[in-house]
Formats: structure tokens, sequence, C-alpha cells
């Protein structure tokens, strides 16, 4: 079966970005006396990053395209006539340009890959979600993920849990995510953000519980299916 040429792939459309970066080289090469350095300048800067970031993503999901072809999970004619996953491919594409951290671009990826399975949630759903990637933190993420199940998460990151007796969330999150110690106004903050948003079911990181709370699920039943359509499966 035909799949993807990776060693093929460049980009042929010019994007909004691209547009707009042209635009602003011919401005800048109006420019008198200092036009030809600025130019140079914006073309060293950012030309060269943007062209490498869309190439990277157009060969990552060319790349579980392959992977889901080669499972036998889907055809290349069926993923053809998938309307879901090629609007979650272009508006997957569209926020990778807009990102750089990894965990944000491998969410990302994990919901191109979703996308293309029966359980794909619905429009609605799947478009909420990838807005949550483009414009939420990776402390969101993390936050989500950990809360998600506390002691698989620290399982799965090979952390072994204090015996605490009694304690509270801000607790179990600093010692999961210890570059958040010292932080708590701002990881206080992205949870009130969580829960504003229906993902977790506690309004506050605040209060002291036994143990049993402290590890308890947090997240809604919308917020654990954010956690699968962006995880691998």
């Amino acid at each position: 079966m035909q799949k993807v040429d990776l060693n093929a792939l460049d980009p042929a459309m010019e994007s909004d970005a691209d547009k707009l970066h042209r635009v602003a080289r011919l401005g800048i090469g109006l420019v008198p006396v200092a036009g030809c350095p600025l130019l140079e300048l914006f073309g060293s800067v950012l030309e060269t990053p943007l062209n490498k970031r869309k190439t990277e993503t157009m060969i990552q999901i060319g790349e579980i395209i392959n992977q889901l072809i080669d499972d036998g999970v889907v055809t290349e004619k069926g993923l053809q006539e998938n309307e879901v996953f090629v609007s979650t491919v272009a508006e997957a594409c569209a926020i990778s340009l807009r990102n750089h951290q990894e965990e944000k671009l491998e969410a990302l990826r994990n919901a191109v890959r979703n996308s293309a399975l029966p359980r794909c949630p619905a429009d609605d759903y799947r478009q909420l979600f990838l807005n949550f990637v483009d414009v939420c933190t990776v402390t969101h993420i993390r936050l989500l993920h950990l809360f998600h199940d506390p002691e698989l998460w620290c399982k799965n990151q090979n952390l072994t849990l204090p015996n605490w007796g009694m304690g509270g969330l801000s607790s179990v999150a600093e010692f999961a995510l210890p570059e958040l110690k010292g932080q708590d106004e701002l990881y206080r903050s992205i949870w009130k953000d969580l829960y504003q948003r229906g993902l977790v079911n506690t309004g506050s990181m605040g209060g002291t519980m036994s143990r049993v709370g402290m590890l308890a699920s947090r997240t809604t039943q919308i917020g654990a299916q954010l956690i699968n359509f962006l995880s691998k499966q």
C-alpha cells in the first residue's frame, strides 16, 4: 500500500506566516541605507526557523500516517475521505508553527493520531481540545495529567511517593513537578484556569486533606477525555 514519501516532503504552499514574512521583507528592503542589513538579519533570524518548523511538522505527521497504515488501522483512501482527520491535521499544523515546546508538539501529534481512530471525540470536543493545546501552558498539561491519577503518574515517572499523613494538592504538585516549588502563585492561577474550563472538579489547591484525598483523581469527565485525546493510545 502506498505510504507518504518522507524524503520528498517539501512545503509547497505559502502559509499566512510566510506571506507576512515576505511582505515584511519587502518593506524592510524599501528602507534606505539600512534596508539591506535589516533584510539579511530578518531572513537569518526567522526564515530558516519557520521553514524548519513547517518541514519537521510535515515529516512527523507523515510518520504518523505511515505508522497507522503499517498497523492496518487505516488505509490511504480512508484517511483521504476522513474529514475529521484532515481538519485535525490542518489545525495541528497551524498550532505547531506557533509553539516550540515539545510537550505541546507531542500532544498535537497524539491528537492527529487519535483523530484517525473510531474513538475520536465529536467535533465540538475535538476543536475544544486542540484550542486548549494552542492557548494553554505546558504547566496546564502537566497538572492535568498529574491529577488525573497522581499515583500512576508518579509511578510512570519512577517517583516514590512520600508517606504523607495529611497535606494538600499543592504538596503533590510540588513533589511531582519540582520546577513548581516556590511558584505557588503561578500554578494556583493555572489550576483556577483548569477549573474554570471545567477540566478539574476542585476549585482550589488549598486546604488540608488525607493522603487518600491528596492522591484522588481531580479530573472531570471532559478533562479525562482531553487527556485521552492528547495521549498516545
